[in-house]
């Protein structure tokens, strides 16, 4: 019994080389948890949702993260210049009028009143919060990255140039990397 006692104690690393064992794990954890960065999907157009997703990267920026923004199907419409129907298929056209030109025609998800929705909640929020435009330029000016879904441009017929905002065309590929990196990940539907 004593000669296995000592066995197991001459094969105990000693200090030097289990710091080194613990420095190399403790490295290797610190590659796994997410860095301080935010992703928001947004994937609604709708005037209130907008609104929520700009207040909630704004937010984040201000608390020292970074964010991205990766905009989808009708979310789009929230970034988007207005309405550009030269050189587009009769389908893609039919795709731009059906949908809000840029952020200033989005429609409140909920309460639209008949249409005057819109400019009932620019009324409320006037003095009280910053406009969706204002936001978005807010986000522009503090950094927040924009990425449009390379998918949604082809199905729709948007062009790169349609954007009010620096964006970069990527797919779902480039969305899942940056979402899978950041402490968190919004979807705005």
């Amino acid at each position: 019994m004593t000669t296995a006692v000592s066995k197991i104690e001459t094969h105990k690393p000693d200090t030097e080389t289990r710091l080194s064992q613990l420095e190399r794990e403790l490295t290797e954890m610190r590659k796994r948890v997410p860095d301080d960065k935010v992703s928001i999907i947004v994937l609604s157009g709708d005037f209130d949702k907008a609104v929520a997703a700009f207040f909630m990267a704004n937010g984040a920026v201000g608390m020292g993260m970074e964010v991205t923004m990766f905009f989808t199907f009708w979310g789009c419409s929230v970034i988007k210049k207005g309405r550009k129907l030269k050189g587009k298929k009769w389908t893609h056209k039919l795709i731009n009028m059906m949908l809000p030109a840029s952020s200033k025609d989005l429609a409140p998800s909920r309460m639209a009143f008949g249409g005057i929705g819109r400019k009932f909640f620019n009324y409320v929020m006037k003095g009280q919060m910053s406009s969706l435009e204002e936001q978005i330029e807010l986000a522009v000016e503090s950094g927040v990255k924009f990425q449009v879904c390379s998918p949604s441009l082809g199905m729709m017929g948007f062009d790169d140039d349609e954007w009010v905002v620096p964006v970069d065309i990527c797919g779902v590929a480039a969305m899942y990397e940056t979402a899978l990196n950041a402490r968190t990940a919004y979807f705005i539907s």
